[in-house]
Parts: C-alpha cells; structure tokens; sequence
C-alpha cells in the first residue's frame, strides 16, 4: 500500500513570507515597547523629583529655612543635595561627609563617588569617561538642580566689586542678599514656584579648552555634591532645554547653567509645594521666569504644565 509523502521542511517562499512577518511585528511592537520603557523612566524620574522636594521640605522642619544651594557658604564645599542626604535615608553618608573640606577632597571621595539613583534621572545617557584628564575627581553624576530664580549667580561679585547678588529663587547662596528663604518668603505661593529641575548630562559641544584632552567633551559637570552655578543650581536667564549636538558647532556656554532634559518636548520640575510637573519647551521665557522666582508677585495659573 502506498502513501504519500511527508514535507519535511518550509519551502524558500514560506520561510521569506514568515521572515517578512515577523520583521513587520517586530517594527510595529517596537517603537510601542520603546515608548513604554521611556515612560517608565520618565515616572522614575518624577518620583525621584518628589523624593527630593520632600526632603527639603523635611529640611525646613528641621532648620526653620530652606537649604542653601551651597552647604558650607563656599563654592567648593557641599550641595543643598549633600545637605538633605539625612532625608533620602542616607544618614550614614552624611554623617561621613567633611564639610571642613571641598566636595573634590579625597577624604569625600567616600561619599561623593556614589551614584546615587534618586539623583539621577533614568532616561539620561551615562557621560563619556574621558581618562586621566577629567576634572570629576572621583565625584559621581546628578541630573537634577535648585532653581535659584531669574537671574545668574554671580560667584566673583566680590573680585570685581561688583553688588552683591540678590537671587529671587526659592533657593539661594548663602552669601545672597536675603540669604535665608523660608516658605513664608514664597509670597506667590510654592504650588506656582519652581524648586527643583532637571540637568540632564547631555553637552557633547562643552569641551575641555586646554591640558592633555582639550577638545574632547566634558559633557557638562553636574555632579550631585557641587554647588558651583550650573552644577545643582540653575537658573530660567538661559535658553530652556537647549538641545546640543556633538560637532555641529552650535554651543552656548550659558547652557551649562539651563535647565534640560532627555525626555520628549520638556523638563520635570517639582514645585514648592512637592507636586511634580513636566513643563513643555514651547513655554514662554516670561512664564518660565515667573515661576522661577518666589516673589514677584505675578502668579501665572492655567499655563500647561
């Protein structure tokens, strides 16, 4: 009796069409699993803003005033992120912490080398290492800053003799005029003034000028313990999420004291009262600036956050 003969395999046409199929599944589901993977770390980010406005409203508690952008009234000691470090559970490295000595001291190499994860948002890229020239001294990234207001931080006032500056942020120096801001200092109400913002470590165009690696990028300097300008404080006189690519020699060194992202069309704030809003770029400069500053007695409402 005979029968007939089994097919053992796929035959080239059948196996290009299922090839074909599955290239087209995986094109469609794609840009889907990307997109929500970007809003997880987008959501990640938002709790790690709330975490951080949370401890500086627990810092207030404590000390009747909110934090100083730099801890230890220098420009080379701790941050307001080194300050609040009890109130993100991290008693222990505080406790470590110099504050007699700089942020770059090897003796807070300890503290000030953790990549601390509540300090830096998911979706920004890790920096190029530049070795043997960099100037992070072991101090490890953050991507998140007080907002010290409208107008830049003048660090040599004093050097060239010029006023004092007075900072109109929420956040301020502590060698500022008004140098000690409460929340009854935030007459136009912490539900409509910037705290904290995103500083994303995305430069590619800020390049070491000089030594062993000039030219190479230095990507910006956004370490989580410095309280330098541009470093954890920012301020709205800057371009608003300035985007720089690599090489296409278009780069403004006030960008290094914007506020900036690596989400989609925006950056994440938390406001004064902790609620975390993401503003968009298309927001208009003179908006920006009257929710950066505390005081000014302008209150913008229904603006689209």
């Amino acid at each position: 009796m005979s029968t007939s003969p089994s097919r053992a395999a796929f035959t080239l046409v059948e196996l290009l069409v299922v090839i074909a199929i599955i290239g087209i599944l995986v094109g469609l589901l794609l840009p889907a699993i990307q997109s929500a993977r970007g809003a997880t770390r987008k959501m990640q980010c938002q709790n790690n803003l709330k975490q951080i406005g949370l401890a500086v409203q627990n810092y207030h508690d404590m000390f009747r005033q909110f934090p100083w952008a730099n801890a230890n009234s220098t420009l080379n000691g701790g941050s307001l992120f080194v300050s609040v470090l009890p109130y993100m559970e991290q008693s222990n490295a505080f406790r470590l912490y110099d504050f007699t000595r700089s942020n770059s001291d090897p003796i807070n190499q300890q503290v000030v080398s953790q990549q601390l994860p509540f300090y830096y948002c998911p979706s920004d890229a890790r920096r190029r290492s530049v070795p043997s020239c960099d100037s992070d001294a072991g101090r490890a990234p953050g991507t998140y800053a007080a907002c010290i207001g409208t107008e830049d931080y003048n660090q040599y006032w004093s050097f060239f003799r010029q006023p004092r500056p007075s900072l109109n942020g929420m956040i301020v120096y502590s060698d500022t005029v008004d140098n000690k801001t409460r929340f009854a200092s935030v007459t136009d109400g912490t539900s409509n003034t910037l705290l904290v913002g995103e500083t994303a470590y995305n430069l590619p165009d800020y390049k070491f000028q000089s030594g062993s690696c000039a030219g190479q990028p230095r990507f910006s300097f956004t370490y989580w313990c410095n309280p330098y300008p541009g470093s954890t404080a920012c301020t709205t006189q800057f371009a608003f999420n300035p985007k720089d690519r690599g090489d296409d020699g278009i780069y403004d060194a006030g960008w290094v004291r914007s506020f900036r992202s690596d989400h989609v069309g925006g950056v994440q704030f938390v406001f004064g009262d902790g609620s975390v809003h993401f503003i968009s770029d298309s927001i208009a400069a003179e908006t920006l600036d009257r929710l950066s500053a505390r005081n000014d007695g302008e209150v913008f409402s229904g603006w689209g956050l």
